[in-house]
């Protein structure tokens, strides 16, 4: 699975392997002042990407690499069917990335520290 560190001023989202093979990148990231919200969702393969454009795609079963939506911006995704997934969306014309989600070992502590990197609330559980 890819990980997730907080590097400095940026979320930095780790691949190796052949998780970088199928998104076609080794590592990504955003700035932390940049990230707006961060959600979790419990399944990934339930957020809409939109087209791919680069990287590789199972149907039902993955999505690595860079998607695109008409007015939606760009994500980002290395996300595994079944599996729950972190949602990070970024300010508008902030960040190379609009969104990146994330199936991550565990998502809601990694939830949980782009949170606190960003200076977001933390969710009430």
């Amino acid at each position: 699975m890819p990980t997730l560190a907080i590097e400095g001023p940026r979320v930095v989202v780790h691949l190796s392997g052949p998780q970088a093979v199928m998104a076609l990148a080794r590592q990504v990231s955003v700035p932390t002042a940049a990230v707006a919200s961060v959600q979790l969702v419990s399944n990934g393969a339930d957020v809409d990407l939109g087209w791919r454009v680069g990287g590789t795609s199972i149907p039902r079963r993955l999505w690595f690499g860079r998607f695109r939506r008409r007015g939606k911006g760009r994500t980002f995704a290395a996300v595994y069917a079944g599996q729950p997934a972190v949602v990070v969306r970024t300010a508008p014309g902030e960040a190379d990335w609009d969104k990146l989600v994330l199936t991550l070992e565990d998502a809601r502590d990694a939830a949980e520290t782009i949170r606190a990197a960003a200076g977001l609330p933390a969710v009430l559980q």
